[in-house]
C-alpha cells in the first residue's frame, strides 16, 4: 500500500493535523475533533454543540442552514463523553466557503438568551426520545466505567440545563479549544485549500488541556446481574480491562470483528455447534483513557439461561483457536485501500481511531501495526480481555 499521499504534523498553534490527498477524486472531507475532560455539568458540552449552529458572525441559524443547502453539503456535529466532533464533505469547488462557515460557527463568542432558549426544546426532545426506547444495555455499559466522569449521560438532565449559568457555558466553550485539537482533511483538496485549513484552524488560540485525576467510585464486580423479568432475555457479557495499552486497544477492533462479524465468525460457529442458532449478536468495545470495555449482547430464552452461563466460559476458551488473521485481515488490513477513494469515510475512520487512542493514528501507522499482528498475538490479546473482570447482565422483557 502506498501512503505517500498522507501527511501528519502540527499547526502553528500546536493542534495536530492529518491529511490524505487524492487529486483524482471530486470530493473533499474535513473533520475537527475537540477533546475535553468531562468535568462540567452533564449535558453542557452537548448543549454547546447545538449553540454552535445558532450563530456564525452576523448569520443566524436559518442563514447557516441556507448556506449549507446552497452547497449541497451539511455540517454535522456530535458530542461523545470526552470529545466533540464537527465534519462535512462536499464538492471541491465549494470547500473553502464551507470551511469558512464552520470556522465562523466554532469561533463565535457572543450569544443571546434567545439562542439558549431555541436550543433547550431540541435537547428536551432528544432526552425524551432517548428515554422512549429500551436503552438499558447502553445504560449498563455507560455505568461500568471506574472513572465516574464517564458514567454521566451525554445529554444530561433538561431541568438542570435550564438553570445553567451562562458563565459556565462560556468557560466550558473556551476550554474546548486546547492543543489536543485534531483536524483531518482528505480527498481532492488543492494546495490553496490545505493552506486555508492550516491558516484558519492554526490561528485559533489554544489552551492546555488539563488532565485531571480519575474520579473513582466503589467498583462493582458482581458477576451475575438480573435486570428485570421476563421470558425473553437480553444477555450482555462485559469484560473490563484496566491499564490497556495501545496494542490491546487496536487489537480490540480486530478481535471484535473476528469473534462477531459475519456468520463464519467464532461466535456463530461455536454456538451453532451447541444448538443455539443466533441470527445476530452485537459485539462492541469502547475505550476511556486506559480503561477498555469489551462486550457482546445476545437474545436468549429464560429457560436457556443456566446452559448459557456455562457456555460463555467455554466459548472464551474455544475462541483461542480462532484463525483471526484469515477472518479479519482481508477486511481490516487489505481493505484499508478502500479508504483512499472515500474521503468522507476516511475522515470518519481517523476520528474513530482518535476516539480509541485519544491521539491521531495515520493509516501508515495503522498498517504497520496490523502487518505485525499474528494469530498468536491476537489470541494473547483476547486472553487479556476474557481473563479481566467479567460481568454478565440478564435484561428481562
Amino acid at each position: 500500500m502506498d501512503f505517500s499521499a498522507e501527511k501528519a504534523g502540527r499547526l502553528q498553534n500546536g493542534a495536530q493535523m492529518v491529511s490524505f490527498r487524492a487529486p483524482h477524486l471530486n470530493t473533499v472531507a474535513f473533520s475537527v475533533v475537540l477533546p475535553f475532560e468531562p468535568e462540567a455539568t452533564p449535558g453542557v458540552y452537548h448543549l454547546i454543540e447545538h449553540m454552535f449552529f445558532e450563530r456564525a458572525g452576523e448569520r443566524r441559524a436559518a442563514e447557516i442552514n441556507a448556506e449549507m443547502t446552497s452547497r449541497g453539503s451539511e455540517i454535522m456535529g456530535y458530542t461523545a463523553i470526552n470529545y466533540m466532533c464537527f465534519n462535512f464533505s462536499c464538492r471541491r469547488e465549494v470547500f473553502l466557503p464551507q470551511l469558512n462557515l464552520l470556522f465562523s460557527m466554532l469561533t463565535q463568542r457572543e450569544y443571546a438568551r434567545e439562542d439558549f432558549e431555541k436550543v433547550l426544546p431540541v435537547i428536551r426532545n432528544e432526552i425524551f426520545e432517548n428515554a422512549f426506547y429500551d436503552g438499558r444495555a447502553a445504560d449498563i455499559l455507560r455505568e461500568l466505567w471506574f472513572d465516574s466522569r464517564y458514567t454521566a449521560p451525554v445529554l444530561g438532565n433538561a431541568g438542570v440545563l435550564e438553570d445553567l449559568d451562562f458563565a459556565e457555558i462560556d468557560e466550558v466553550r473556551a476550554k474546548l479549544f486546547s492543543r489536543e485539537m485534531c483536524v483531518f482533511l482528505a480527498g481532492a483538496f488543492t494546495t490553496e485549500q490545505e493552506r486555508a485549513v492550516t491558516e484558519t484552524f492554526g490561528s485559533v488560540p489554544l489552551c492546555r488541556l488539563e488532565r485531571t485525576p480519575a474520579r473513582e467510585e466503589e467498583k462493582e464486580t458482581r458477576e451475575y446481574n438480573a435486570c428485570g423479568r421476563g421470558r425473553q432475555l437480553q444477555t450482555l457479557v462485559t469484560y473490563h480491562v484496566e491499564r490497556a495499552d495501545k496494542e490491546l486497544k487496536i487489537a480490540a477492533h480486530w478481535l471484535r470483528s473476528g469473534l462477531f462479524d459475519g456468520l463464519d465468525a467464532a461466535f456463530f460457529r461455536f454456538f451453532d455447534e451447541k444448538g443455539f442458532q443466533f441470527y445476530s449478536v452485537d459485539g462492541n468495545y469502547a475505550v476511556r483513557g486506559d480503561e477498555l470495555v469489551f462486550s457482546y449482547l445476545m437474545h436468549i430464552e429464560k429457560k436457556d439461561k443456566k446452559a448459557m452461563i456455562s457456555l460463555i466460559g467455554e466459548f472464551e476458551r474455544a475462541a483461542e483457536s480462532t484463525g483471526f488473521l484469515s477472518l479479519v485481515k482481508p477486511y481490516l488490513y487489505d481493505n484499508l485501500v478502500f479508504l483512499f477513494d472515500n474521503p468522507e469515510r476516511l475522515c470518519a475512520h481517523y476520528v474513530d481511531s482518535w476516539a480509541d487512542l485519544s491521539a491521531p493514528l495515520t493509516l501508515r501507522e495503522e498498517a504497520e501495526i496490523g502487518a505485525k499482528f499474528t494469530d498468536a498475538a491476537l489470541v494473547s490479546c483476547w486472553r487479556k480481555i476474557y481473563t479481566s473482570l467479567r460481568r454478565i447482565f440478564f435484561i428481562g422483557h
